[in-house]
């Protein structure tokens, strides 16, 4: 009887164990010998700037890979792991990687680092340390290939790049911010694959609080009291955006009119005199470019000074000015070009919206996504000076 009984207890506790160990595996775990699933692609579509990304950030969670995404030109590109070490060759791509806390996994990027002033502000600590790979027309492969990355961000100009660096198995996305929607498909799709998630939803919700400032400020504004604004490149003054623009969507985003919307084109468009004339806008704003001195190559002075300009509405009420220099170019679909919207609706309608606003809310941005106090005296030096 003795016997019997333990002969049980052993075959219990056996059952018993074998039970404990199934309950510790769970039901959909790959074994060593399985490939874990792939998961989705990115869509290629822009991801509109409601759209929330994954709530478990990548980093958190090694299952996501490998993941296969698609980038802003409709290719494939699959990642083995959360990137750790970033190649940047697009300076609007380095500037999302800073504002996304990635700048410690940069390890080369476009050159001129030290003439651009977000690198001084935000991320003096890159400047002359990492690697440079050039430009998107003189793109440097062997210093690239010589950082060992396990990710190249490139724009669209150096897709051909991209295309090699895949090749040869290093992954390498392009990315198109032609458009603001297409700004916020960047930046999600950098943040899915370094496991900026969270920063990336922060940045994502601070642009929709602005837009829908600035879309709150401006809707009792009449059609016919929305000026006509002539946005010049930064080349010429005889160059403007056409209605395919960025910049155009800066001017309409403010309550303005694009003077260029007759154009066709998604970049810079040369004109004549004549044309600019019989444009007759009421504002002339000439952009910054994203270096030190953020000067173009002509200011406002000598647009008021043409005399072949004498009898433009702008030029005629001294409305002709420069935007900020010494921040980035906030025409330009950058992290911070929503900065140029708001700075815009100052400049259109003082009435709804002020200077010392603007300030307030441009340091709160770079405060927040870059970690810099801004220097809010130098865009009051700007105002002050296009207005004398």
């Amino acid at each position: 009887m003795k016997k019997t009984l333990s002969l049980l207890l052993a075959i219990m506790m056996v059952i018993g164990l074998f039970a404990g160990c199934t309950t510790n595996v769970p039901a959909e775990s790959p074994t060593n010998s399985e490939e874990p699933a792939p998961t989705e692609a990115v869509p290629t579509e822009p991801v509109p700037t409601d759209a929330a990304p994954e709530t478990t950030p990548a980093a958190e969670d090694p299952s996501a890979f490998p993941m296969t995404v698609t980038d802003q030109i409709g290719n494939e590109v699959t990642v083995e792991h959360v990137a750790e070490r970033i190649v940047s060759g697009y300076y609007i791509s380095s500037s999302t990687c800073i504002a996304l806390g990635l700048k410690d996994k940069l390890v080369a990027t476009e050159e001129k680092t030290d003439k651009r002033p977000i690198y001084k502000l935000a991320a003096p600590e890159l400047i002359g340390t990492i690697g440079n790979v050039g430009s998107a027309k003189a793109f440097d492969l062997e210093a690239c290939i010589a950082a060992e990355p396990d990710l190249v961000i490139l724009p669209k100009k150096a897709k051909d790049y991209a295309a090699t660096l895949t090749e040869m198995g290093i992954p390498a996305i392009v990315v198109n911010p032609e458009s603001h929607e297409q700004l916020v498909g960047m930046i999600n799709l950098i943040a899915q694959l370094t496991g900026a998630e969270e920063q990336a939803a922060a940045l994502i919700a601070r642009y929709d609080e602005v837009l829908a400032k600035i879309a709150e400020l401006t809707a009792n504004i009449a059609d016919d009291a929305k000026p006509v604004v002539y946005m010049c490149g930064t080349s010429s003054y005889l160059t403007t955006a056409p209605k395919d623009m960025y910049q155009a969507s800066v001017i309409t985003t403010a309550g303005g009119k694009n003077a260029g919307d007759e154009l066709e084109g998604d970049s810079w468009v040369d004109i004549s005199y004549e044309q600019l004339i019989a444009m007759n806008p009421d504002v002339i704003i000439i952009p910054t470019n994203n270096m030190a001195n953020g000067q173009p190559d002509f200011t406002a002075a000598d647009v008021i000074a043409d005399e072949q300009l004498k009898d433009i509405t702008a030029v005629k009420n001294g409305a002709v000015y420069n935007m900020p220099t010494g921040f980035e170019a906030w025409d330009s679909p950058v992290p911070s070009g929503v900065l140029g919207m708001l700075w815009m609706t100052v400049k259109l309608h003082p009435e709804v919206y002020s200077m010392d606003e603007f300030a307030a809310d441009a340091t709160d941005f770079y405060k927040t996504f870059y970690g810099f106090d801004m220097d809010t005296p130098s865009i009051f030096a700007e105002t002050a000076e296009k207005a004398a």
